[in-house]
């Protein structure tokens, strides 16, 4: 079953245009909140959104808020909450479309487009604990949660997002989408083993890979080949048309890894594990070998940060937050302040 949302009215949808053009000039200029409350029944908190150099909205671990990292890498500030403390239990920003999608306690899904503030609810009966993945260009994200049977797929965003369930044969392990709409799945296989598949927009499913242990997978941005990893055996492919292309294995430092993501520009490929809390960089056009870059944390997510190679590894709280800046000639491991006291 499809849920559709009307379009946006023509000023939001130039606000967001003159949004992105203040991002990239990094002009200093602020967008005060809506204090209307909203169809999802939460207020925006006393804040503006800063159109000045910034990174993107994060999720600040040690009180459920969503901030704006402000700056840029190597030198950020967290911003005010967005909203009251407790408002939302989990949310996912999508740097190349300014969209948020949040999920409150009561398993409502919302959706919110900057500059507004004013989220709205998109579907209700969301599990805890899902996890939320966009596209590399934004335009479509999906929604799962570990070891449930169906997920949601959205389309259309940021203006005009229409959702679908989809269901899986076998429990979930995880999911990644496309920029034009191909799904991925991993579904457990038994023995810890994963089968990958793949859902074209028109329907269709074909059966990939099957991997000894589920360990990331990602789309490269424009395309429909993507990276994927093996947790157990220690590889990283790259997937074309349905045949893999080993990018790296234990040999090049991969060691368990669980998260993959890729460059906008399709330079890059990183992977980071579990293991040891490295991360391998990959040139995915040969020119370099591949190379470790070390954590003073334990990464758990790979997050798209405005930018073009700029991958959120840990998520601030009451201590600091890690990113990783991976289109310099020595990829930058860099931290993300905590939280001033009283902001």
């Amino acid at each position: 079953m499809k849920q559709h949302l009307g379009g946006l009215p023509p000023a939001r949808v130039s606000g967001i245009l003159c949004l992105g053009l203040l991002l990239a000039c990094g002009c200093g200029t602020t967008i005060s909140h809506s204090t209307t409350t909203g169809s999802g029944g939460t207020s925006a908190g006393a804040s503006a959104v800063s159109t000045g150099a910034q990174l993107g909205l994060v999720w600040n671990t040690s009180d459920s808020t969503l901030r704006v990292l402000n700056g840029v890498p190597g030198a950020t500030q967290l911003g005010a909450a967005l909203f009251p403390a407790g408002a939302y239990v989990s949310g996912s920003f999508s740097a190349q479309t300014q969209t948020a999608l949040l999920v409150d306690p009561k398993g409502n899904l919302l959706w919110m487009t900057l500059p507004s503030l004013n989220p709205q609810i998109i579907a209700q009966q969301i599990p805890t604990g899902v996890s939320i993945a966009f596209s590399p260009r934004g335009a479509y994200a999906v929604v799962y949660a570990a070891g449930s049977a169906s997920l949601l797929t959205l389309s259309g965003l940021p203006q005009q997002p229409t959702m679908q369930t989809v269901s899986s044969s076998a429990a979930l392990l995880g999911a990644a989408i496309s920029d034009n709409g191909t799904l991925l799945l991993a579904t457990s296989a038994g023995h810890g083993n994963a089968s990958i598949t793949s859902t074209a927009p028109s329907g269709a499913r074909t059966t990939l890979a099957t991997l000894q242990g589920y360990g990331g997978m990602a789309f490269l941005p424009g395309s429909q080949d993507f990276v994927l990893s093996d947790s157990v055996a220690n590889t990283l492919a790259l997937m074309h048309n349905g045949v893999p292309t080993v990018l790296a294995t234990h040999a090049a430092g991969l060691d368990q890894p669980f998260a993959v993501a890729v460059s906008q520009d399709d330079h890059w490929a990183i992977a980071a594990d579990r293991a040891d809390a490295k991360l391998l960089r990959i040139d995915l056009t040969g020119a370099t070998p591949p190379a470790q870059s070390t954590c003073a944390c334990t990464p758990n997510q790979l997050a798209a940060l405005y930018g073009n190679a700029v991958f959120e590894l840990a998520g601030p709280g009451a201590g600091p937050g890690w990113m990783i800046e991976a289109d310099d000639p020595i990829a930058r491991v860099l931290f993300i302040p905590p939280v001033r006291s009283g902001q």
